[in-house]
């Protein structure tokens, strides 16, 4: 076989076919094409085989040297096979040829190899610079992606001279005084000589990335813009001292003359200081960071700074800094005990308070709109409002800022440093609950992001609970909301506030409501309300859906700030000493199934206007002259609901309420001749029952969203008999249970209820395993509510129409409403 000076390539692996007889034609599988003289490599590290043919000696060598590829051999003769070995290529891609050479035959193989980065980036902070005239090293500073890559950045220098127009001729014998261009890990160096001309000349470096992957083939470039003046370096400050707080910051002396900067790797700078740091010269000026001071007084550091150019010119500067102390923190204990009852208290000293704050800022439920009239409230407040407790959760504070920005800045769990110069401490009796006013965002001091895990958890039955934990962030244990057939705000939204984010609620006019409460129970029959103000979006569920399904259904840990607020216990009646605030939905971890077990239960949920419980056995017992018909319940789920197929009503805007999802009692409520209340009773088996707690729970009030039917009884005594309804005696330690009038039309008393309310007793242990249980609600006094006739007032003359308990029976028909009446156990 004769090889006419001939050289061929193809990967080792592929297969080498021959014919039988020499005299034939030579064939080869060439899956590396000798065409398109052109190898794809991996990324990774590795190696490929080149096999050589030739009838001859032959020479390989690179197209260029580069330090990520080699051969296995540099020359040989006839058949071979040459090893190209690489590196990984953490950089863009790259390429390097293989010439392969035979006589006067020569070929060339290019390999390239994919990189790491498919887009490079090669930049400079200042990308023009001015020098001195003197001599020097210059170490220039760039931004990159391609650290490890660098080697393929090519350089060149182009000088103002040699950028002519078209036609015109380059001049002869410039000088080229730019040498030495070199690319480091962070940064580039070159040397410029001393500038004799006595004038400013320029020259170009540029900086070029050829990236062969990119289809272009254009390469990524950056161009330093050198400018040598003639001038010797000048150093000049517009302040020499500063002053400052004990606050760590960044400062900047900013400088009135400074042509040294591009020179400042060589300048000296001398601080003795150890709290200060990242001390560095740049265009604008010198750049310094400074600790917080916790010394007991003031300090003072010196910074200086010189610099001696090529031709022996220095230039100097001295910068002092004088710190003061930084605030010395406060305990929550000894800020609330500078707080006096009925007075605001303003703040002089030049102390701070450290804590986190455990309030959403995002959350529209972070406080009750004060009512400033007899329609009017402060909407804004909540956006100014946050909760505050030290890491261990002993005790807690109220914040309220000046500005809903300052307060939306601070995410939740944030740890933060509050000044307290300037700002007012207020506390509000019984029980005591402390508030910080006239915070800025100049009053936050330090500020760390924080989570959940930043705070200490506070775990705590409802019982449990005290004074110290108003304001604080506590995870309450086996809770469960009492009724889950409706709304997180079940009243009507005929009268909450007109909000953007609920179109189809409210009212512009005359608002009258804006935070709801629900009843939450616990494992041992304990109660509290929850919280959840009209402005909430999350608060009714989506169009369509069943009206009974949004709050959770089961039990677990309920995620609470503790508080205790007086603006809905106006419409709401006595909501305890306690009440829970929820930023959203997913603070109810109620993830296991609800601990509690119906015995029996009316809900009206079937919509039917019957006496026939929904869930379990039962009887509700009607005196004789008793009459019941439907009423709307207050717990739908979507407003502006249409006909939906018993969903949710039948009207165009239900306002949040479901027709016949309730039951009404129409009686004359007082025997005048007994001179003793009138009754219903509920009856119930318990056969076979035990367990630790058994509850009587109702959702009830009365009126018909009328002015004329305000005067049914208001308050009523819960009786148990365990003998079948022949001895009753009180459910002992149970209080009184009130039923409250529901608003009406357009004067409605600031004190009405645009709601149903909700109730929870403890029965007694006898109630257990007992063949026929009564339950007995009976009118316990003749107190009822009356219209006060209010008057559409915009100061604090409004609270002075009130109707609740104001009122006495008389021996009439009236109306009381019902929602839910349960019975349960655990």
């Amino acid at each position: 076989m004769k090889f006419k000076n001939i050289i061929a390539l193809m990967a080792a692996a592929a297969p080498l076919l021959f014919t039988g007889s020499c005299n034939k034609p030579f064939e080869f599988d060439r899956p590396l094409a000798i065409s398109s003289r052109a190898v794809t490599l991996e990324q990774t590290a590795g190696s490929t085989h080149v096999m050589v043919y030739s009838e001859g000696a032959w020479t390989a060598s690179l197209t260029e040297a580069v330090k990520w590829a080699s051969l296995s051999k540099l020359s040989g003769e006839g058949i071979n096979d040459v090893v190209f070995n690489y590196s990984a290529n953490y950089g863009v891609s790259r390429q390097v040829g293989i010439v392969f050479t035979s006589g006067a035959v020569r070929d060339t193989v290019m390999m390239t190899q994919k990189g790491a980065i498919t887009e490079a980036s090669f930049l400079f902070d200042n990308s023009a610079l001015t020098l001195l005239r003197s001599e020097a090293v210059v170490k220039v500073p760039f931004k990159t992606n391609i650290t490890y890559g660098l080697d393929c950045v090519k350089t060149s220098v182009t000088y103002a001279e040699e950028m002519v127009g078209e036609g015109e001729e380059v001049p002869e014998n410039f000088e080229r005084w730019i040498s030495d261009v070199t690319v480091g890990k962070k940064s580039t160096t070159f040397k410029v000589d001393e500038n004799e001309s006595g004038e400013p000349r320029v020259a170009y470096i540029r900086f070029e990335i050829f990236d062969p992957a990119q289809s272009t083939g254009s390469p990524v470039n950056a161009t330093l813009v050198v400018t040598q003046s003639a001038s010797d370096p000048e150093l000049s400050f517009s302040v020499t001292e500063m002053d400052l707080e004990g606050y760590p910051a960044d400062l900047l002396f900013e400088s009135l003359a400074n042509n040294i900067w591009p020179y400042s790797g060589e300048v000296e700078i001398e601080c003795e200081a150890e709290w200060v740091s990242k001390i560095s010269l740049t265009k604008e000026g010198l750049n310094l960071t400074i600790s917080r001071n916790d010394d007991d007084g003031p300090r003072t550091a010196e910074v200086k700074l010189s610099y001696t150019d090529g031709l022996g010119n220095t230039v100097a500067a001295t910068l002092k800094v004088t710190q003061a102390p930084f605030p010395q923190p406060m305990s929550f204990e000894d800020v609330r005990a500078m707080a006096v009852a009925g007075k605001e208290t303003v703040l002089n000293d030049f102390k701070c308070i450290e804590g986190y704050i455990i309030s959403d800022p995002t959350s529209k439920n972070i406080i009750s709109s004060p009512q400033t009239g007899q329609f009017a409230f402060d909407k804004d407040l909540n956006d100014r409002i946050a909760y505050f407790q030290p890491k261990d959760g002993r005790l807690g504070m109220r914040l309220t800022f000046t500005d809903a920005k300052a307060a939306a800045a601070i995410p939740r769990f944030s740890k933060v440093s509050i000044l307290l110069q300037g700002l007012t401490i207020g506390v509000e009796p019984d029980p005591a609950r402390y508030n910080l006013s006239g915070i800025t965002s100049e009053h936050i001091i330090t500020q760390e992001e924080g989570d959940m895990t930043s705070v200490a958890v506070k775990r705590k039955r409802i019982s449990d609970l005290t004074d110290d934990d108003i304001y604080t962030y506590v995870n309450i244990i086996d809770a469960e909301i009492m009724c889950k057939d409706g709304a997180y705000t079940n009243c009507t939204d005929g009268y909450s506030f007109k909000e953007t984010a609920n179109p189809e609620s409210g009212n512009a006019s005359a608002p009258r409501w804006d935070v709801a409460p629900l009843l939450v129970t616990d494992t041992q029959g304990n109660t509290i309300f929850m919280l959840t103000n009209a402005s909430c979006t999350w608060r009714r569920g989506a169009k369509d859906m069943a009206f009974n399904t949004i709050v959770p259904q089961g039990s677990g840990v309920f995620k609470a700030i503790v508080v205790h607020e007086e603006q809905p216990t106006v419409r709401h009646g006595n909501l305890g000493r306690y009440q829970l605030r929820h930023m959203s939905p997913d603070d109810l971890a109620f993830n296991s199934p609800a601990f509690s077990n119906t015995i029996v239960e009316w809900n009206w949920n079937d919509r039917k206007v019957d006496l026939v419980p929904e869930i379990g056995s039962g009887s509700l017992n009607l005196l004789s002259g008793t009459a019941h018909v439907g009423a709307s319940d207050f717990n739908n789920t979507y407003n502006g609901r249409k006909s939906d197929g018993g969903n949710g009503g039948s009207t165009g805007n239900q306002k949040g309420l479901v027709i016949n999802a309730g039951i009404k009692f129409n009686n004359h409520w007082w025997d005048f001749e007994k001179n003793e209340g009138r009754y219903f009773d509920i009856s119930f088996s318990t056969a076979g029952i035990s367990g630790t707690n058994m509850v009587f729970g109702i959702v009830w009030g009365h009126g018909a969203m009328g002015s004329t039917t305000l005067d049914s009884p208001a308050h009523w005594k819960l009786l148990y008999s365990v003998d079948g309804g022949v001895n009753f005696q009180d459910v002992p330690d149970c209080e009184i249970i009130k039923n409250r009038s529901i608003v009406w039309w357009t004067t409605t008393s600031q004190d009405s209820c645009p709601g149903f309310t909700e109730h929870l007793r403890k029965l007694p242990q006898d109630c257990f395993g007992k063949e026929n249980v009564v339950l007995r609600l009976q009118v316990a006094d003749k107190v009822t509510d009356i219209d006060p006739k209010p008057k559409t007032v915009k100061d604090d003359s409004y609270k002075n129409f009130l109707g609740i308990e104001k009122g006495t029976l008389t021996d009439k028909d009236t109306e009381i409403r019902i929602g839910t009446i349960t019975v349960r156990y655990n």
